[in-house]
């Protein structure tokens, strides 16, 4: 199977992504759903830490005692559903990894399906992952998306000067 970077005539490669940078795209695309503007931004770091640099394996592996702690930390944003996510999709990684080699590779298995079709997949497997969500970790990550947003997928809000 052909990559869509080649059907599209790139001749050069995106840029990598290691299984962390997904992950860490991923949970940051939950985080800020709902928000205007980025207040996730200047939390970040902290997130990576609390995170463990967004490691699949170390993630899946966090106990439910560690989360509750975490959501104690005024140094990420505390919803804990959105934080149970994060170690939830951290296991379906795991998961994808073992069948696939690489978050990558399960994105390139999706390559000849349509948009609608991927973000379905990719939404169905993870937690709190909606239109919105699918749609900019998908472009954010380099994926190919409708340039004109599907229903249910809002402009990125901009935050007010």
């Amino acid at each position: 199977m052909l990559s869509v970077w080649h059907h599209l005539g790139v001749t050069q490669a995106p840029p990598c992504h290691t299984d962390a940078e997904y992950l860490d795209n991923l949970t940051h695309k939950i985080f800020i759903s709902g928000f205007s503007g980025d207040p996730v931004k200047t939390r970040w770091p902290r997130f990576r830490e609390v995170f463990y640099a967004f490691d699949p394996g170390m993630v899946a592996e966090m106990p439910d005692l560690l989360i509750d702690h975490v959501h104690q930390d005024p140094g990420v944003i505390r919803n804990k559903r959105k934080l149970k996510a994060t170690v939830a999709n951290a296991s379906e990684f795991v998961r994808l990894i073992k069948e696939f080699g690489s978050f990558h590779s399960y994105l390139r298995s999706l390559d000849d399906l349509p948009y609608e079709k991927r973000a379905r997949d990719v939404s169905n497997r993870f937690q709190s992952v909606g239109p919105n969500t699918v749609y900019y970790f998908l472009a954010d990550a380099g994926e190919i998306v409708p340039k004109v947003k599907p229903a249910g997928v809002k402009s990125k809000k901009k935050k007010k000067v």
